[in-house]
């Protein structure tokens, strides 16, 4: 049970992004380059709409999911890790019940709490061997991750790209994602 709640967030960004392509294929006047993806749950057609906030609740719910499964797996070791991604994780789950223009849709901005993510992961990963790949990619991801936060908060995101920006993001961040599931799937293995 343990080591499926870690595998199936290997799935996460087929999940986040096939709902966002799904229900912008029913989006009237809807743009993936300039649009942000919370934007397709106040679209003028409710099939666009549904279909993004249930797939936005799933993506929230397997992050819990996640979370849940690496500190059952693990403990103590991945707590931080745990943590934050339980947060990002209810961070989607009222990002699918409020919508956009709300306070409630990004809880008053605790999200960004995902900037530490590939950090926290990479110091939980101290007492096993971490590859220089896991390393690297972790850092990547860390800078990236504060790069797009910082450009958003700044006003640096041009306003004509911020759905490609964002997909960009969530590309990189779900990415991570996936590849730690896949690597603790494989160290819960090991156990």
């Amino acid at each position: 049970m343990k080591n499926n709640l870690l595998k199936q967030a290997i799935y996460l960004p087929i999940l986040y992004f096939g709902t966002i392509i799904l229900a912008s294929i029913f989006a009237e006047e809807y743009s993936q380059i300039g649009q942000h993806v919370s934007e397709l749950a106040i679209n003028k057609n409710k099939t666009a709409g549904t279909i993004f906030n249930i797939g936005i609740f799933g993506t929230g719910a397997s992050l819990i999911l996640y979370g849940i499964g690496l500190w059952a797996s693990f403990k103590r070791q991945f707590s931080i890790t745990s943590f934050l991604i339980i947060v990002f994780g209810i961070t989607f789950l009222f990002g699918a019940i409020f919508k956009i223009g709300s306070p409630w849709h990004g809880v008053y901005g605790i999200g960004i709490s995902v900037m530490m993510l590939p950090l926290a992961f990479l110091y939980e990963m101290k007492e096993r061997n971490t590859t220089s790949f896991t390393k690297n990619i972790s850092i990547l991801v860390a800078a990236l991750t504060f790069i797009y936060f910082w450009a958003m908060i700044a006003g640096l995101d041009p306003s004509q790209h911020r759905g490609l920006t964002q997909r960009t993001f969530g590309f990189i961040l779900f990415g991570f994602v996936s590849y730690t599931a896949y690597i603790t799937g494989k160290q819960r293995l090991a156990l």
